[in-house]
């Protein structure tokens, strides 16, 4: 891991002192790495101090020296969290990541984020686990966090499959047995630091072979810890 920007070598040295930080940081004093990445902040004026900032880009490479994913986040205010890389990418989670646990009839669902910690302006992943017993399907099913805190939010599950309902007389898309869904959630910037009380809602609905259940709404909230904003 390295990170580069466009400050001197003293003010990343100084930085990094401050905030113990154990990885590279190279100096990219003229921008040239920026440009030549085609990430060089354009909205900055020649003259101004920020002048030769990048847009906000973590790239992860190959051990051959090959881009093979890019987290690109337009606004300099947004991050992407390094708990949302290590989730994405190899599925691996914070030890002490917030999880509930969902349960009704032969549906049982975990609900957590990635990790326990974030700070204002970073994108923050979660997962969804899905388990139903046998003989029992959902239709896809939706997530949604009612926080004013969240600037965007989304989910994707995996494609369903199409089964056939003979007492509907229809062929309707169904999840079965065990699948996890992955979404992010974009925090606002800025945001107070300390805990924070994210709540959504889980909605569904059971079928079996032979009986559909009324659709259901469970609550459910996940706690999260928005650290103070790093100054240089």
């Amino acid at each position: 891991m390295a990170a580069i920007s466009y400050d001197s070598r003293e003010i990343l040295a100084e930085f990094a002192q401050k905030y113990s930080i154990g990885y590279p940081l190279l100096s990219d004093r003229a921008s040239e790495v920026i440009r030549g990445f085609g990430i060089l902040n354009q909205n900055m004026a020649p003259e101004l101090r920020s002048y030769g900032v990048p847009h906000p880009v973590e790239y992860l490479i190959s051990p051959e020296g090959v881009v093979v994913r890019k987290y690109f986040v337009p606004n300099y205010q947004h991050r992407v969290t390094a708990s949302t890389v290590a989730f994405e990418e190899f599925g691996e989670t914070a030890g002490d990541a917030p999880a509930v646990t969902l349960a009704s009839g032969a549906l049982r669902a975990q609900i957590g984020l990635a990790s326990p910690s974030a700070f204002a302006g970073q994108q923050v992943s979660f997962f969804a686990r899905f388990r139903l017993e046998p003989g029992w399907h959902i239709a896809p099913p939706s997530i949604v966090f009612d926080s004013p805190e969240l600037l965007r939010q989304e989910v994707t599950f995996p494609e369903p499959e199409i089964m056939s309902f003979p007492v509907l007389n229809e062929s309707l898309p169904v999840h079965s047995g065990s699948f996890e869904g992955r979404g992010s959630l974009l925090l606002r910037f800025p945001l107070p630091d300390g805990g924070l009380i994210l709540r959504g809602s889980l909605s569904f609905q059971l079928c079996s072979e032979t009986v559909c259940e009324p659709p259901q709404t469970l609550p459910f909230e996940l706690p999260l810890t928005l650290e103070p904003f790093l100054k240089t």
